[in-house]
């Protein structure tokens, strides 16, 4: 007896949620969610499944044996197939002397380990967030390529971020007030995937990353300058946002609060982004 075909229904709302559809394909879909409530309802579930388990399901540590070996290579002084490499200093180990009671040696481990999280961690978790963002600003403005799917219409860049982020993204039209839609890209933000939306002013952009509320260092509020890059951040009952530009502190002052607008008006007329 052979396996029932699958379900093309259930593929299609998949291949969304993977980020495997094109953008007419995206569209497409788009459209037919607004026009079959069964079907938006299915996709919302299968969207909070997949929200879930991105948000809940614990990340599994690397195993010893993977480490171990990533540490042999590194130390070794030619990497296989490699003739150009410059040998670098031998690398202290990682590992306890042979010779000190395992008790010692546990805290020989746990010492390094505290040492190497205490050089890696950041002050403040909430600058953590906006310096990423700004690197992620400056590489972007740098390669010539703010977005990673192009258009003003918000129709085709909410599906292509839906299917790549744990964020529903909140998009509204802010063409008529001076800042059109220009596109959007995926940020990685401790290690989540969240939607960015690269709004234009005349030569200017302004990029804007949206968060959950509960994401690590997400809750801010003002504005800053960083690496000559300024930065706001603020958050509304649902989101908490940052955004970064190459605008002026007035200009992007002045897009907060008309997106902000903008957005609080569609909240209080019950309409989605």
């Amino acid at each position: 007896m052979s396996d029932p075909a699958p379900d093309p229904r259930s593929l299609r709302l998949n291949a969304a949620l993977d980020g495997e559809l094109d953008a007419a394909n995206a569209l497409a879909l788009e459209q037919d969610l607004a026009a079959d409530p069964a079907l938006a309802a299915e996709y919302r579930a299968l969207q909070a499944v997949r929200q879930a388990v991105r948000r809940h399901v614990p990340r599994e540590a690397a195993p010893m044996a993977l480490i171990d070996s990533v540490l042999t290579l590194a130390d070794a002084a030619e990497p296989p197939g490699v003739s150009n490499v410059v040998p670098l200093a031998p690398r202290p180990s990682w590992r306890p002397p042979q010779g000190l009671p395992l008790a010692a040696s546990f805290a020989v481990l746990g010492f390094a380990a505290g040492a190497a999280l205490m050089a890696l961690r950041l002050p403040d978790a909430s600058q953590g967030v906006a310096d990423g963002l700004v690197s992620d600003f400056a590489r972007a403005a740098v390669a010539g390529q703010p977005f990673d799917v192009a258009s003003s219409d918000r129709h085709t860049v909410k599906p292509w971020l839906a299917g790549r982020t744990t964020v529903s993204a909140d998009i509204v039209d802010l063409s008529a007030q001076g800042f059109p839609l220009a596109g959007g890209r995926v940020s990685v933000v401790d290690r989540v995937p969240a939607p960015t939306l690269v709004y234009r002013h005349n030569e200017h952009i302004v990029a804007v990353t949206e968060l959950p509320l509960d994401a690590r260092g997400a809750v801010g509020r003002g504005s800053e300058t960083v690496d000559g890059y300024h930065v706001a951040r603020w958050s509304d009952p649902n989101l908490a946002y940052v955004a970064v530009s190459d605008m002026d502190e007035r200009t992007l002052a002045e897009f907060v609060a008309v997106l902000r607008a903008a957005q609080a008006k569609r909240r209080q007329e019950g309409g989605q982004g």
